[in-house]
């Protein structure tokens, strides 16, 4: 499945009117200096440190209860849960603080070390589900969703391809698929509630988890040029992948060749390839 439509079975969000911006971030405000009090005092520098990034990450997608627009609580759900969060991720944080290429792109790119890892983790985190469990979505609503689709941009060429076994039965016949397609919609049937796993493709959630905290960091530098990513945007993207398990690698092995500009290709391909696929919102509660 494409990832386009893998996302589109996600939770989406309304685009937020500019003028409940101050005030969403000072309810936020409210509602986290209310929330961290549970914690020891002594511990409360450390917190705000940690969760900056996942804050203000958060705070561009707040849901709307079809009246008002309310402050995401991500960063308190995955501060709450960190722990076993981050065990059952397979992510140490040992490893992330001894990676020298990734703490040189971090530092040359005006990141803290502490709210990077906290970020990257509540991303990869909700992504791995994506990736390992899928999301499961009933067959009505793919179905309309590709009715949809289709009275979108009625002139696209539709190729229906249907495998039994090892064979193959392919109809390019487009009145026959809408037929087909509205024969379901307008048919009682019983597998219109069944459901289905759907998975997106492992390199699509590496595009992502890349894409993601590449443009949603504070990441301050002066660009070559225009659109172009800086080497170190390009080594912390490339130290990502690995950090991860994302990109291909043995225990042991040296990151160096895999991190740096000798691998340049593998992540202005990954770039160049999915550039204009719309990011997700990354949320636990979607």
């Amino acid at each position: 499945m494409e990832i386009s439509e893998f996302i589109k079975t996600r939770k989406q969000f309304p685009t937020l009117p500019p003028d409940y911006k101050e005030s969403l971030e000072w309810e936020e405000s409210q509602l986290f200096n209310a929330w961290i009090k549970k914690y020891p005092e002594s511990k409360h520098k450390e917190i705000i440190e940690r969760l900056k990034y996942i804050r203000s990450y958060a705070l561009l997608f707040p849901e709307y209860d079809g009246e008002q627009w309310v402050p995401s609580q991500d960063a308190i759900n995955f501060y709450n849960n960190r722990g076993q969060r981050i065990d059952a991720s397979g992510l140490s944080q040992k490893e992330f603080y001894e990676f020298d290429i990734l703490q040189d792109a971090i530092k040359e790119l005006g990141l803290s070390p502490i709210a990077t890892f906290e970020f990257i983790a509540f991303i990869w985190i909700e992504l791995s589900k994506w990736l390992y469990r899928g999301t499961i979505e009933r067959m009505e609503d793919r179905v309309n969703r590709l009715k949809n689709r289709i009275d979108e941009r009625p002139n696209d060429k539709m190729e229906l391809d249907i495998k039994v076994g090892s064979k193959h039965f392919k109809f390019a016949n487009q009145q026959f698929i809408k037929s087909l397609i509205a024969s379901f919609i307008n048919s009682n049937l019983e597998s219109a509630n069944q459901v289905e796993i759907i998975y997106p493709a492992k390199r699509e959630i590496d595009y992502i988890l890349v894409r993601t905290i590449l443009q949603y960091l504070p990441i301050s530098h002066k660009k070559q040029k225009k659109g172009a990513f800086t080497q170190a945007e390009r080594n912390l993207g490339l130290c990502v992948l690995w950090f991860t398990g994302e990109l291909n690698h043995k225990k042991g092995d040296d990151p160096t060749d895999f991190c740096t500009k000798d691998n340049n290709a593998t992540f202005d391909k990954l770039m160049r390839d999915y550039k204009d696929m719309q990011l997700p919102i990354i949320s636990p509660l979607s």
